[in-house]
């Protein structure tokens, strides 16, 4: 396995689903958990999980991150 580079950022996040509610209505849940710092939150939208992300500085602006041209 390669090894990565010494000032790397590296996250790790678990994330669980599960459906409930009533059979004819069910709806998604989650709960996502930054394993570095152990904090976590539960949600409904996905969106919610990149605003969790963002929360715990992964996904802060970075210039060495690609971005899309402006048009």
């Amino acid at each position: 396995m390669a090894e990565r580079p010494p000032n790397s950022l590296v996250c790790a996040f678990v994330i669980r689903f599960w459906r409930e509610g009533p059979a004819g209505e069910p709806r998604w849940r989650g709960r996502i958990e930054h394993v570095q710092s152990g904090q976590s939150a539960s949600f409904l939208e996905l969106e919610d999980v990149l605003a969790f992300i963002r929360q715990v500085g992964v996904m802060a602006e970075d210039p060495v991150l690609p971005r899309h041209a402006e048009q």
